[in-house]
């Protein structure tokens, strides 16, 4: 072994994808490396008749033998993991589990190490995928709606002192009421913005508000309808007391050159629409793009049926309930709910890796250190203000070479589009429906 002289090492198959190490280091070894645990200890322990850091080191080991056993024994279980792993040729896809562990002062260490390695599968029917291109042109009618979007964006809100109407901000305080009219105190809402006539706005609350002044108060029935995303308030119907606190008027800027200028810094309106004509089709093509990647992964997932390592989906279900808390601790059933919800995603997501990488072996791709340079300069030019960042943390070889897997995966799911057997569908130019949010 390479760091442990005449460490005994098994390895047995002991699952899919698993193997089971079973490791022994000499009593000698053992016996060093906890001299050694000591000598870094020494310098942090006190004793009665010593100055600090300078008790004998037999006396830190009879005196303080927990701490010496905890500075010892993660590390060396962790460094002669890594080297029965090297030893072994195995390369784990999650940290290693350390089980049985023997440990006695004087005699021999000794224990497993269960280590799940990436899926290695051969991927079979991957050329000439049916593939359906959904392509949408786009159209006059589409570049104007985002036009409008835009002046909807730079709209300049002005006081008014007349009654509200259709088009107007209504700035107001509500409070909800029980059946006898009396407010409830933790339903109070302040500093609503209301505007009369969008189309996400209740009808109810709408009617009840047109015509009304600043300094106003009106109470409003509003009846949610039944598929409300608010269990509490669908099909239900709740009274409003409404404080208005002013009304303002929405005047958006005429779609002209001094827009384009003022606002963009382009020669006139016929640039910018040529520029939002420009964007929306880079994310058409975008969206071309991830529908057929998601097609391809369907399609390659279902042809090809094997098992995901147990402790790797664990992983990386843990790893998205993390982040979907936030990093706050939750309770268990919610833990539960959340794995039940993210188990297909992440084990499809795991399955699309173990495919593209079989591909790319396959079919002899490759990724060189010009490509992956490439790489970091794009995502250094889609980021400038952390660009810095982002090159600092692909220095090390282990995040390069993680960086590199990612684009040959890209390459591969290139390959596959290329080789898929695609036919085109023409889709109508119609405005995204957005649901409405009340």
């Amino acid at each position: 072994m390479g760091n442990f002289r005449d460490m005994k090492l098994s390895v047995t198959n002991s699952g899919p994808w698993q193997h089971t190490l079973e490791i022994e280091v000499p009593a000698e070894e053992v016996e060093s490396r906890l001299e050694r645990a000591a000598r870094s200890l020494r310098p942090r322990v006190q004793l009665p008749g010593f100055r600090k850091g300078k008790v004998p080191l037999e006396m830190v080991r009879q005196n303080f033998p927990d701490l010496v056993e905890r500075e010892f024994l993660e590390p060396f279980l962790n460094e002669t993991t890594a080297d029965a792993m090297r030893e072994a040729e195995l390369e784990p896809a999650v940290p290693a589990l350390v089980r049985d562990l023997r440990f006695v002062p004087g005699q021999p260490l000794s224990f497993k190490a269960v280590v799940e390695v990436t899926p290695k599968v051969e991927a079979k029917d991957h050329r000439g995928i049916p593939l359906v291109r959904r392509v949408r042109g786009i159209e006059d009618a589409a570049v104007e709606r985002q036009i409008q979007e835009l002046r909807e964006q730079s709209a300049v809100f002005t006081d008014v002192s007349r009654p509200a109407g259709r088009g107007d901000i209504v700035l107001a305080d509500s409070v909800r009421l029980d059946a006898n009219g009396r407010r409830l105190p933790t339903t109070r809402g302040r500093g609503l913005r209301l505007e009369l006539g969008h189309p996400e706005m209740l009808r109810d609350l709408e009617e009840g508000l047109m015509g009304a002044e600043a300094g106003q108060t009106r109470t409003v029935t509003v009846q949610y309808p039944a598929e409300h995303p608010s269990a509490e308030l669908a099909g239900k119907s709740v009274r409003y007391e409404v404080r208005v606190r002013k009304i303002q008027e929405k005047k958006l800027r005429e779609a002209d050159d001094n827009f384009a200028r003022d606002l963009f810094g382009l020669e006139s309106l016929a640039v910018l629409k040529e520029r939002v004509r420009a964007n929306l089709e880079r994310d058409e093509q975008l969206r071309v793009r991830r529908e057929l990647e998601s097609a391809v992964t369907d399609e390659l997932v279902r042809r090809h049926s094997f098992e995901l390592p147990g402790r790797l989906v664990h992983h990386h279900l843990e790893r998205y309930i993390h982040e979907a808390a936030g990093g706050r601790e939750i309770p268990e059933e919610l833990h539960r709910e959340l794995e039940n919800r993210y188990r297909p995603a992440v084990e499809r997501a795991l399955k699309r890796d173990v495919l593209l990488e079989a591909v790319a072996r396959q079919e002899g791709l490759a990724v060189t250190d010009e490509e992956i340079a490439a790489e970091l300069d794009r995502m250094a030019r889609a980021d400038p203000r952390q660009a810095a960042r982002i090159r600092s943390r692909y220095q090390s070889e282990e995040r390069r070479r993680a960086l590199g897997q990612t684009v040959l995966e890209g390459k591969a799911m290139d390959w596959l589009i290329e080789h898929a057997n695609v036919r085109e569908e023409t889709l109508r130019d119609e405005p995204l429906v957005v649901p409405a949010i009340r």
